[in-house]
């Protein structure tokens, strides 16, 4: 620019020549502003392609950051590593983790190997990376002559695993900015890791807790709840053998029936375990069929007979009631729950209420007593596995029977609950899915063949 200004605008023109000594001055300076305007514009380059390359960086590790913070396995966060880091630093890679059991002792990944997996590593280099917490391998001064670069991977338990790259191009690697990139790769790697494997830690830890507490409460509850009957069979049985005692036909009968009574309680306590364990462990096949529920009803009353009587049950069903699809035994066994639970907790003689509601999408069964009701607050827990509302009381059972109820409504699609009455008691309810109900003039056809 100095020489082009000289050679057209300063006199002599077309010449190189400098007829005033001023324009050496002029020259100079336009010479040291040109110079500065030129180092602060390659300047600006420079930092415009430092900054592009960070932000190129920052996006690759939030994109990593991103995939990894929602894996939930271990093998989901591997498959996301081994990804993003065959697309930053090319080649092939694998991630090495020791043995459960096995001493530490690396091995390949069991699983199916994807297309940016690194096949066939050399184990023993792993090893030694693994063991000394070193890099190793090609392109380091341990261990040069191998095909691949290991690095540790470090976590605040120590090291965890190592990283086996095979690059296509060394300086992607080792370049001072890439080597930075690949450790913040590691180290995020290394953080979800540590995270799944806690939260692995974790649900294991409140599963057996849980598992515990509830062996604990089971022991608690059938010793508690077959000394009762049991005592009373040991009672009428020696009784009913003690050669010396004088015991009439009608005394005897009575040890007997008390004898049937308790032992019937101890199966109904058995059963209920049993059942409970089978419809937690989702083994439980409902036969659905197609049946009147006053016929459902019908059914758990007659089984009931005994510990009804004395009470007056009334029943009110809807008019042209349909026939629902539905497990009549597991039903039924709702009822049954919902009665006894009636009967074991308001005064003798009190009555009990059945009664139906139907509407275009649903049916409701509800059971309502006459007793003390439920404590503001305890709804919900009364289906809880082994939940009573007077533990030390009198009534027996081990706090399945509603548990059992919840699970068979829920495995029909439906929900149950509990409230209290305006008019004093309790009021129990469960509804079903009405969707596959056949109208009244269907089920008649239905019923006739």
């Amino acid at each position: 620019s100095v020489l082009a200004f000289d050679f057209f605008f300063v006199t002599p023109v077309n010449t190189f020549s400098v007829a005033d000594a001023q324009y050496l001055v002029t020259f100079v300076i336009m010479l040291l502003v040109g110079i500065v305007i030129s180092h602060l514009t390659s300047n600006m380059r420079a930092q415009t392609k430092v900054a592009s390359h960070r932000e190129r960086r920052a996006k690759v590790l939030y994109a990593l950051s991103e995939e990894l913070a929602v894996s939930r396995t271990f093998i989901d966060a591997a498959k996301v590593s081994v990804r993003h880091i065959q697309v930053e630093f090319g080649g092939t890679n694998v991630l090495l983790f020791p043995a459960e059991g096995e001493g530490g002792r690396i091995i390949y990944p069991l699983g199916t190997p994807l297309p940016e997996s690194l096949r066939g590593c050399d184990l023993g280099v792993a090893q030694w990376v693994f063991d000394h917490n070193q890099i190793a391998g090609q392109g380091t001064d341990t261990l040069p002559g191998a095909d691949a670069v290991y690095f540790p991977m470090t976590g605040y338990r120590g090291v965890i695993g190592v990283l086996a790259l095979r690059a296509a191009n060394l300086r992607r690697v080792f370049l001072p900015e890439q080597r930075r990139l690949l450790d913040t790769f590691i180290n995020q790697i290394v953080q979800t890791i540590e995270r799944v494997r806690l939260s692995d830690d974790a649900q294991q830890s409140q599963m057996r807790i849980e598992s515990e507490s509830l062996r604990n409460s089971l022991l608690s509850a059938i010793s508690h709840d077959l000394r009762t009957p049991l005592a009373s069979i040991v009672g009428a049985a020696s009784t009913l053998v003690d050669k010396d005692a004088q015991l009439s036909q009608a005394d005897r009968q009575e040890l007997g029936f008390t004898i049937y009574d308790e032992a019937l309680r101890m199966s109904n306590l058995t059963n209920n375990i049993l059942d409970m364990a089978r419809l937690d462990a989702g083994k439980a096949q409902l036969n659905r069929q197609w049946y009147p529920l006053d016929e459902v009803i019908g059914g758990a009353l007659a089984r009931l007979k005994r510990k009804l009587e004395g009470r007056i049950v009334n029943t009110k069903l809807p008019e042209g009631l349909c026939l629902v699809r539905l497990d009549a035994v597991l039903i039924e066994q709702v009822l049954i729950n919902l009665l006894e639970n009636a009967c074991k907790y308001t005064p003798a003689g009190t009555p009990i209420d059945i009664s139906a509601e139907r509407s275009v999408h649903t049916l409701k069964v509800t059971v309502v007593d006459r007793g003390q009701g439920i404590p503001v607050g305890e709804e919900e827990k009364l289906f809880d596995k082994f939940y009573r509302l007077d533990r030390e009381g009198s009534q027996s059972g081990v706090g399945l029977g509603l548990s059992i109820c919840k699970a068979i409504v829920i495995a029909h699609g439906g929900l149950i609950g509990a409230n209290n009455r305006p008019e004093g008691g309790a009021e129990f309810y469960f509804v079903l899915p009405m969707d596959e109900a056949l109208p009244e003039f269907e089920a008649e056809d239905h019923q006739n063949g």
